[in-house]
């Protein structure tokens, strides 16, 4: 089905993609696995044919790359990295436009479509960019799939989606794959749906390293311990402090009378599905939005009433990259030093310690727009903590970037919970969940557990974070 021969890419002195062969089998599902900047987004735009090889040659279901593009494009449906859909259109107007594309229909080919199209059907006439993440990405394959492709490129499809909707999608696409004998080539960065794929090339610095079976040639997995005496935390101050907290969005309550506390120096997970609450209540918590009802205290400031003491006592890392492309990794760090009000000496004390202590001296006059996904994360929590506050928010911070460079992510929030920062922490990687002292599951706008992940895994009978997860999350009622 598809066939690369001595693929090269080059961005001036970057290499891509440095002589990739690649042959791929009709009715596989095929993994391109590999670090961030590995060249996977690269290979998979070539085959998508919206970029040209510098060298070697591709076809696709029998045709050339180049030569044939026009007739390829009616054969192949793709998904990029980023949404690729129109915001300001709704679901319905998004799958007519991309129907009328390929002289298609909706109706022609719904049934293809119907399993995945019928859970976001009820919400058509919403704008896309009101969606959440999995109602996102299960329009947007909806969108790929409603010419009938004969394969699917999808590139890192789940990421920033939660776990449920994660496993709804890959059902989707297995169904897809024996029923309809699509062809469909994936990246992802998380292990479970890796182990989904029949085979997989795992990819490093523009090369392929290994081709085969996932079980085969997957490494081990290397997982994080902290030494940390969660009684002992526990003794410590509340920094964190919610009492029956309430948002309300007209009839509909998005947090609903939650009540709970952070200490010092504490690392909580703040779980829940797409829509469960968490990031309403994490906004209130950092002074950017108001609450209904109840009352909560971050570092000693009221929530209601001051918003700007909040501001300058906490870091705050959004899902969304937060630093300014255009500036470097120095000219970044001096910013931000500035804007929380540090003096130039200790914004060069700083500075240097912080470039020692990621390894980045190479890199510090670099642009931030230049540097892969994992540096500029890990650069972004740096900034987010720079001024040393007392607690910092972290919004899925690790969102589509590879296991490697999570663990060195990880590495430094325990390095800063250490120090005595406290780290309110939201992600959908369950293994992260598994890194907290403590975390809390929301669901339908409520607190429906909270301990330790030990104990939470003991209480539900569960193997995993990701299994007690899913327990709680598929008992959610509302849409």
């Amino acid at each position: 089905m598809l066939s690369c021969n001595n693929i090269t890419k080059r961005y001036k002195k970057v290499v891509a993609l440095d002589n990739v062969s690649l042959e791929i089998n009709e009715g596989e599902i095929f993994g391109l696995i590999g670090p961030d900047g590995a060249g996977k987004t690269s290979l998979f735009r070539i085959l998508a044919t919206l970029l040209l090889p510098d060298g070697g040659n591709a076809s696709v279901d029998g045709l050339d790359l180049v030569k044939n593009y026009r007739q390829l494009r009616q054969r192949i449906g793709y998904m990029p990295g980023r949404f690729s859909l129109y915001s300001d259109l709704t679901v319905e107007e998004n799958l007519k436009f991309f129907a009328s594309i390929f002289g298609t229909t909706i109706e022609e080919n719904y049934d293809l479509i119907k399993d995945i199209y019928q859970q976001i059907e009820p919400f058509k006439k919403r704008p896309a960019g009101k969606l959440s993440g999995g109602m996102k990405q299960k329009l947007a394959l909806s969108c790929a799939l409603i010419h009938a492709p004969r394969v699917l490129f999808l590139d890192e499809p789940t990421t920033g989606v939660d776990p449920v909707s994660r496993k709804e999608l890959w059902a989707m696409l297995t169904k897809l794959n024996r029923e309809r004998r699509i062809t469909i080539v994936v990246s992802t960065p998380y292990r479970d749906e890796v182990m989904m794929c029949h085979r997989i090339a795992l990819m490093d610095n523009g090369h392929i390293k290994a081709t085969g079976r996932p079980q085969d040639i997957m490494p081990d997995e290397v997982t994080l311990t902290r030494e940390a005496d969660i009684d002992s935390i526990m003794q410590r101050p509340l920094v964190i402090e919610a009492k029956g907290l309430v948002k309300q969005f007209g009839d509909f309550k998005a947090v609903n009378n939650i009540s709970f506390g952070v200490h010092k120096g504490e690392i909580f997970g703040f779980l829940g599905a797409n829509g469960a609450g968490k990031t309403t209540a994490m906004r209130i918590l950092c002074g950017l939005s108001q609450p209904s009802g109840g009352s909560a205290t971050v570092a000693g400031y009221d929530c209601s009433t001051q918003h700007e003491s909040i501001k300058k006592n906490i870091g705050y890392m959004s899902q969304k990259f937060s630093l300014y492309n255009d500036l470097t990794v120095v000219e970044n760090m001096r910013l931000f030093g500035g804007i929380y009000g540090m003096s130039n000496k200790q914004i060069a004390q700083k500075t240097e310690q912080l470039l020692g202590e990621l390894g980045a001296d190479a890199i510090k006059d670099t642009l931030v727009k230049s540097l892969p996904l994992g540096w500029k994360q890990k650069l972004a929590f740096s900034v987010s903590i720079f001024h040393s506050p007392s607690i910092v928010f972290l919004d899925e911070p690790t969102g589509g970037v590879d296991a490697d460079t999570r663990k060195q992510f990880w590495n430094l929030i325990y390095r800063a919970a250490d120090q005595g920062i406290t780290v309110f922490v939201t992600t959908h990687y369950m293994d992260e969940a598994e890194y907290c002292d403590r975390v809390s599951i929301m669901v339908d706008g409520v607190i429906a557990a909270m301990d330790t992940p030990a104990r939470l895994k003991n209480v539900y009978g569960k193997d995993t974070m990701y299994d007690v997860f899913l327990h709680l999350a598929r008992q959610a009622q509302r849409t």
